[in-house]
């Protein structure tokens, strides 16, 4: 994969030693080393995501600056006002609390769940990803001279942020649904 798109899931299978292999072929440490690794997964992507939202961020710090120079108050508010939504939300996609899976944790994770997850987080990704480069210079671009340009596109840049923080609630949601949701044994 590239780059810009990493293959987290391969990235941790190959960083299993043998302990951690050793963990999945034995009956009862099998579940754990998998509920582990989905930690693991799962801090990855949501470092990746951050790193995303504050890139936007600078981008719009950028933007903030020559706005400033330019006397252009109006949309320097707004510029504001999404620089600090990205940076909470930011942190928020960052330091998120993880679950840990105990040693003998009562979850069922079957490829169904995971399946749905990673769909999930792949439209999550592609909306992060939407952000970021909507914050370009070359898709945010301020001329003086028309300032309801820049408008129309950070009114359209605040509905994605709005739509990615409802996305991230419900990420939560789901992830709380796999992993406290039924009782048994973690499937592969």
């Amino acid at each position: 994969m590239s780059q810009e798109r990493p293959d987290i899931k391969g990235e941790v299978e190959r960083s299993r030693g043998f302990l951690k292999k050793l963990q999945l072929v034995i009956p009862g440490l099998r579940g754990y080393r998998i509920l582990e690794d989905l930690r693991v997964s799962d801090e990855l992507l949501r470092n990746q995501l951050a790193d995303m939202l504050d890139q936007a961020r600078a981008n719009l710090n950028v933007l903030r600056q020559r706005l400033a120079s330019s006397g252009d108050m109006m949309n320097l508010s707004q510029v504001g006002s999404l620089v600090a939504q990205l940076q909470t939300l930011s942190g928020e996609i960052r330091h998120a609390q993880q679950g840990y899976s105990g040693f003998v944790a009562p979850i069922s994770i079957n490829d169904e769940k995971l399946e749905s997850l990673y769909e999930y987080d792949y439209s999550f990704v592609t909306s992060v990803m939407n952000i970021r480069d909507s914050t370009s210079q070359e898709k945010l671009k301020f001329d003086p001279s028309s300032p309801a340009d820049l408008t129309m596109a950070l009114t359209q840049l605040l509905k994605q942020v709005q739509d990615v923080r409802v996305m991230w609630s419900q990420r939560i949601k789901r992830m709380e649904k796999i992993l406290i949701g039924s009782e048994g044994n973690v499937q592969g």
